[in-house]
């Protein structure tokens, strides 16, 4: 699986694109609300994900998607599930309400007990079959979220291409 590191990694991946999109309006909230990035490199979470705050909710892995488990997963980015109206409006003011592209994005993380995340995942879900497309799964590096938190919306979407 390929490891987005830098601006560029995330640029020729299609994540998130093209409009309707939601996907790296979905990142840049993660990277810039939900999660804190401290000096030693570590990101950890805001909230306790077991209180499904923003859509949050375990991921079961039964299309075998990621390359291994040792910590829980969760997924965020489903614009249907209830909770998910927590986001900010600007991740979800392009959603139809209709399987259309405007909710196939979706982030998934790993979490260690103390709520340091362990590993960052982005992927497309196909509303059509209803699994997730392995070819457009990518771990994101600690680094590129870092680099995304230092941007504001308009320039990530400028840097990658969506507007």
């Amino acid at each position: 699986m390929e490891t987005l590191n830098e601006m560029d990694h995330l640029c020729t991946s299609g994540f998130g694109r093209p409009w309707p999109r939601h996907g790296l309006h979905l990142l840049h909230w993660f990277s810039n609300d939900y999660v804190t990035i401290y000096d030693d490199g570590d990101i950890m979470t805001k909230r306790n994900l077991n209180k499904k705050a923003f859509g949050f909710h375990p991921f079961y892995d039964n299309d075998q998607l990621l390359p291994d488990w040792g910590f829980p997963f969760y997924e965020v980015g489903n614009l249907h599930r209830p909770r998910s109206v927590k986001l900010p409006d600007y991740v979800r003011e392009k959603y139809t309400g209709k399987n259309d592209d405007s909710n196939i994005d979706r982030i998934i993380i790993s979490l260690k007990p103390d709520k340091v995340l362990d590993k960052i995942y982005v992927t497309q879900h196909d509303h059509h079959s209803g699994a997730f497309d392995p070819q457009r799964t990518f771990r994101i590096s600690k680094g590129l979220i870092e680099i995304i938190s230092r941007l504001d919306l308009d320039e990530l979407l400028e840097q990658t291409g969506y507007v």
